[in-house]
């Protein structure tokens, strides 16, 4: 089997994948060899070693234990780590907090520098970019393969924050399990569309990502922010078919499989960019379907916002 069909028979990640054929690889008899660009078993039956797993717990342990002795430490810490070393004469160093009796950086802080941090941290939106290519096979649906043309992709959009950040992504997680949105965020996110990002062509109509779980909660997000832009809001976008979670899909061909289908854009929506909206994205293929679907009904662009990312993705 090549990696990609070992990712469409298991639901983890490229990388896990790719590290478990190289540890197999390099056992001795080894249970896999590679040939060309498969992967092939081969007669040995493999079985983990439980005695070398062991050793390297517990000297990963050790290891752990050791940097907490490190930070435990009231003795000189260049001393702590040369006598770790083994070195026979180890000296203080007379720089360090055990050396000095306090931190090396203060921990004040003046009112005026955290009302300036807090600011920052609420300014500190990122670039939201959907997926470029579906894995193969994935869509046996909607069809997509490939790479996906220019004329089915989102436009380059934003995301407010990371989740449970000290900006607004605090307020995004504490909302999200509220079941409401607060007004906060509806400023946060207009402020933020006019002053820094400016959308050109600027959208002229709102939708959103629905969900069966918790049917008001973006939906109600996305009213309020299109009422505050001064603009329409159009629910086109429905949820036909239940999925498992995104987060939980590990790799590419799992989290396009996991949304085959699932979503439908009802006939003649409005025309004109729109803004897509969605509470919390992880890996973007959410986003990056319905954009494209909503790019096949007619849409001239789709700007995708969310109100927090959870991870990077993979």
């Amino acid at each position: 089997m090549t990696t990609s069909a070992i990712e469409a028979a298991i639901n983890l990640r490229k990388t896990q994948i790719e590290k478990v054929l190289k540890l197999l690889s390099v056992e001795n008899p080894s249970p896999v060899f590679k040939d060309g660009t498969k992967w092939v078993r081969t007669a040995i039956r493999y079985r983990m070693d439980q005695e070398r797993i062991d050793n390297l717990t517990r000297q990963r342990e050790q290891e752990w234990q050791e940097v907490q002795d490190y930070i435990d430490t009231n003795e000189c810490k260049m001393v702590f780590l040369a006598r770790s070393l083994d070195d026979p004469q180890p000296h203080p160093c007379g720089r360090c907090e055990s050396c000095i009796g306090g931190p090396l950086v203060s921990e004040s802080f003046s009112h005026e520098r955290a009302v300036q941090a807090a600011l920052f941290l609420r300014h500190a939106e990122f670039p939201l970019e959907t997926k470029k290519q579906v894995s193969p096979e994935a869509f046996l649906e909607y069809g997509f393969r490939g790479n996906l043309p220019l004329t089915l992709r989102a436009k380059s959009g934003r995301t407010l924050s990371r989740w449970g950040d000290a900006g607004w992504g605090a307020f995004v997680k504490e909302d999200k399990h509220a079941g409401h949105f607060r007004d906060e965020l509806v400023d946060a996110a207009v402020e933020m569309i006019r002053q820094r990002w400016q959308p050109d062509p600027a959208p002229v109509w709102v939708t959103c990502i629905p969900s069966r779980k918790h049917p008001q909660l973006v939906p109600d997000f996305a009213r309020r922010l299109a009422q505050r832009l001064d603009l329409p809001f159009h629910a086109v976008i429905a949820k036909v078919r239940d999925n498992q979670p995104q987060k939980a899909q590990q790799n590419r061909f799992h989290q396009c499989r996991n949304l085959d289908g699932v979503f439908a854009v009802t006939p003649n929506p409005p025309m004109g960019p729109v803004l897509l909206v969605d509470d919390v994205i992880d890996s973007a293929w959410t986003m990056t379907i319905a954009a494209a679907l909503l790019r096949q009904a007619g849409c001239d662009a789709v700007w995708p916002l969310a109100l927090a990312e959870s991870s990077t993705g993979d």
